[in-house]
C-alpha cells in the first residue's frame, strides 16, 4: 500500500509543472513559450516544429492534465498533445476536413471542439481517443464569416466569434444548429472578435481586434455590459488571447505591440506591461495560458 502511494507521488511530481507558470503561443511562432508566474522569460516548453508542430494557435489543458495545441499550418493540420513538462505524445486530433484549426475546446460532454478557419466550422473528436465524430457546426452555418475562438455557454451551447460578421453567434450545445446571435453584429462597437472567454465573475469577454478594446458582456443573455479594457489602454493594439492571474487579474495579448499587458481584475484599468516588447521569441502573441499543479487554475 505504501509503495503504491509513493509511486503515485512520484507520477504526479513528474507529470505536473514545477510551479506555477505561463504558456504563450505566438502568430508567428511554431513553439510554446514559457514564462515565470513574474512574466520572466523562461525558454520554450514545446521546441520549434517538435512533433510536427508548426504555426501553434490555441492551447489547452485537457480533463486529463495534457496540453493541446493546435498546428495551423497546411503541413500538419492537426491537435497535438504535450505533457506539461512539453513531452510529445502524439497528433491526438486531425482529419475530416480539419483545416487550419484555431481553437481547440473541451466541450461539456468532454468531446473536443476544434474551430477551422479555412473551412469556417467547427469540428467534433473523441474526447478519449481523438475520433473524429464529425462536423458539427457546418461551413458558413448560421451566416457564420471568419471563424476564431469559441466558447460554452453555461447551458451547453456553443459560442463562436464570427471575425467578419462582427459579431458572436450561437448553436445548439447538442446538434450545432444555428440558433441566431448571441451578440448582434457591431453590437456596443465589436469589431473582429477574436477570442472568447468566460472570467471568474460568469461574464463573458471579448478581444475586440479592430479596434483595440476588451468588451465584457452578461454571460446568459449576451446583453452589453462595459468596454471592460478601453481604447488602446496601456498601448494594447490588437487584442487576441485572454487569462486570468491567481491575482483576479486580466492578462491581455497584445498582438500587434508584441506585448502582454495586464489590467485590473475588477475595473479593466491599466496596471502593468507583464511582458514587453523586445522578449526574444515574443512576436504577436496569440493564446494565453497559465497552468499551475491545481487542475482548474488556468
Amino acid at each position: 500500500m505504501i509503495r503504491t502511494i509513493l509511486m503515485m507521488l512520484v507520477l504526479l511530481w513528474t507529470t505536473a509543472p514545477a510551479m506555477a507558470q505561463w504558456l504563450f503561443t505566438t502568430h508567428s511562432g511554431n513553439d510554446v513559450l514559457r514564462f515565470t508566474e513574474a512574466g520572466a522569460s523562461d525558454g520554450k516548453l514545446v521546441e520549434s516544429r517538435k512533433g510536427g508542430l508548426e504555426q501553434a494557435r490555441g492551447i489547452t489543458r485537457g480533463p486529463d492534465g495534457d496540453l493541446y495545441v493546435c498546428s495551423a499550418s497546411s503541413d500538419n493540420w492537426a491537435v497535438l498533445r504535450y505533457d506539461v513538462n512539453g513531452r510529445f505524445k502524439g497528433a491526438f486530433a486531425a482529419g475530416g476536413g480539419l483545416s487550419h484549426p484555431y481553437q481547440a475546446l473541451f466541450g461539456p460532454d468532454g468531446d473536443l471542439y476544434v474551430s477551422g478557419q479555412d473551412n469556417n466550422a467547427v469540428l467534433r473528436y473523441d474526447g478519449k481517443t481523438g475520433a473524429y465524430q464529425g462536423v458539427f457546426v457546418k461551413r458558413g452555418a448560421g451566416g457564420l464569416d471568419g471563424i476564431r475562438g469559441i466558447a460554452f455557454h453555461p447551458d451547453g451551447d456553443l459560442l463562436v466569434a464570427g471575425r467578419n460578421n462582427h459579431a458572436v453567434l450561437r448553436y445548439d450545445g447538442k446538434t450545432g444548429e444555428p440558433k441566431g446571435y448571441f451578440i448582434a453584429p457591431h453590437a456596443s462597437k465589436l469589431d473582429h472578435p477574436i477570442q472568447l472567454w468566460y472570467g471568474p465573475d460568469g461574464k463573458l469577454y471579448v478581444s475586440s481586434l479592430g479596434n483595440d478594446r476588451v468588451l465584457r458582456y452578461d454571460g446568459q443573455t449576451g446583453a452589453f455590459l462595459d468596454t471592460f479594457v478601453k481604447h488602446k489602454s496601456g498601448g494594447l493594439h490588437g487584442p487576441s488571447g485572454l487569462a486570468w492571474g491567481a491575482d483576479g487579474d486580466l492578462y491581455v495579448a497584445s498582438r500587434k505591440s508584441d506585448q502582454v499587458l495586464r489590467y485590473d481584475g475588477a475595473t479593466g484599468a491599466f496596471k502593468s506591461v507583464f511582458v514587453p516588447q523586445n522578449t526574444r521569441g515574443l512576436t504577436q502573441p496569440e493564446f494565453l495560458l497559465r497552468l499551475s499543479r491545481a487542475q482548474g487554475d488556468r
